[in-house]
């Protein structure tokens, strides 16, 4: 039968302390945390714990199994990748065995000998321990949650990676100095009145080790945030190479097209004569051919695509004659509104990056088979591109992101869009959204949903 004592130190244990890690473990990925996620997890460490001390894995494979659980439930439950929840599983737990191993010294030098000397506190002292614990764990969260958040919102798999390796360490040094000092047997020595450990330890450094641990786990935050800043800022140059680049393309295009209208212009008089000389001679016929090649080379200097932007229009059509040249037909029905609140060069990278993948794909396919089509839509206050290509037929997942389609990513992102991908029966598809105004009073529509409608909308052009 439990004395009434030990209720407030279990539920401290058992229900408070997993509670405030799958909290700080909800906050990571910036979801709100669902009662009903957070008491399966709670159920889950309750058996964890459970199996611990029935096997004696209290050490290095009790932490490894906590990480596990909780990595399961950002898995299952919060629908996160194995990198990221292994990650943030591996935060969270050094988080809490940090203020652990900092409270159990506590505890131990401070809370031990006035629980022996005051009679009234024996049956508290268990439950302060852990309220103690409790406390500098939340406290410790905050503090992550106040400073980091806005970069832990920005991670990603590979950096996330690179964080979780010391946070594993540093868990796993508290977890070993906690078992093999404060969770051993105790001995008093009866002339002193001192409490202490069976071996003899010197619990000053033991204090100046966990706490320079602490601090270690706060240098890693620091530094992964430092890596961070260097990853965006390595992506943002890439993405500038890549818009000098798209610049240039249109820069030569204009001279082009510049040099050969100042050679018609210069040669518009000559061309007059002939037509005015072969009228006045009655060849009716000769004139009409002549005319003929005036128009086709007067077609020439016309942008034969043109979708309402200068920038976009010149990559496309350097796009489009590249994949020729391939053996790649390509259909672009791409269309820019004015003032459409994104950025040319932003729109060029896009396109760019989802053509030369497609290109890429295409290699893998028969000539005969070879295509790409690009679409573009506006609705209300968001405007998409659609890309589809052929690709090899046993292809059957996604491939993983490269720097082309990160990219990608990184540039709807910008406006509150997101980019998806498929790829099903030898077809390729990336579907990009961009937000182009304020969308609160407008429900953002699906991609399903403005795919349809380009494709209506094809439909009555073509009738």
């Amino acid at each position: 039968m439990w004395n009434w004592y030990l209720v407030i130190p279990v539920a401290l244990y058992y229900v408070v302390m997993p509670a405030a890690v799958f909290l700080f473990f909800s906050r990571f990925f910036d979801i709100s945390p669902r009662w009903f996620w957070c008491v399966i997890y709670v159920i889950l460490s309750g058996c964890v714990t459970a199996l611990e001390y029935r096997f004696s894995l209290r050490g290095s494979p009790g932490l490894v199994l906590e990480i596990l659980v909780l990595a399961c439930v950002g898995k299952l439950c919060l629908m996160k990748s194995w990198a990221v929840s292994l990650a943030a599983s591996c935060l969270a737990l050094a988080v809490r065995e940090a203020a652990d191993g900092i409270m159990s010294w506590v505890s131990y030098r401070l809370l031990l000998p006035a629980v022996m000397e005051l009679e009234y506190l024996v049956y508290v002292g268990d439950g302060i321990r852990e309220l103690l614990k409790v406390m500098a764990t939340l406290w410790l969260f905050i503090l992550i949650q106040k400073k980091f958040r806005n970069i832990i919102r920005q991670s990603d798999k590979r950096t996330l990676i690179w964080l979780a390796i010391p946070a594993f360490f540093l868990s796993m040094t508290e977890r070993i100095i906690q078992n093999s000092i404060y969770g051993g047997d105790l001995v008093m020595d009866t002339d002193t009145g001192n409490f202490g450990a069976i071996i003899n330890i010197n619990h000053g450094e033991i204090l100046f080790l966990q706490i320079f641990s602490c601090l270690c786990l706060f240098l890693s935050l620091f530094a992964w945030e430092k890596i961070m800043t260097i990853v965006q800022r390595n992506q943002q140059l890439f993405l500038l190479e890549q818009q000098i680049r798209n610049q240039e393309i249109y820069v030569q295009e204009a001279c082009g097209r510049l040099e050969k209208t100042r050679g018609f212009r210069h040669d518009i008089r000559n061309h007059l004569t002939v037509l005015a000389e072969l009228l006045e001679e009655d060849q009716t016929e000769a004139a009409r051919n002549y005319l003929s090649g005036l128009e086709q080379f007067s077609r020439s200097l016309s942008d034969e695509l043109w979708t309402g932007n200068a920038a976009v229009s010149a990559l496309l059509r350097s796009k489009v004659s590249a994949a020729g040249q391939r053996g790649i037909g390509i259909s672009c029905q791409v269309t820019v509104p004015e003032n459409l609140g994104i950025r040319d060069m932003d729109l060029c990278v896009v396109l760019s990056n989802g053509i030369d993948n497609a290109v890429q794909a295409c290699q893998a396919v028969p000539e005969e088979k070879r295509y790409i089509e690009i679409r573009s839509r506006k609705k209300a206050n968001f405007y998409f591109i659609f890309m589809e290509n052929s690709c090899d037929m046993e292809l059957k997942e996604v491939p993983k992101d490269g720097i082309g389609l990160s990219n990608i990513r990184t540039v709807a992102e910008l406006y509150g869009g997101r980019a998806e991908n498929e790829v099903s029966d030898g077809r390729y598809r990336l579907k990009v959204l961009f937000t182009t105004q304020n969308t609160d009073s407008a429900p953002e529509p699906s991609f399903d949903q403005a795919s349809s409608s380009t494709g209506k909308e094809e439909r009555r052009e073509n009738r």
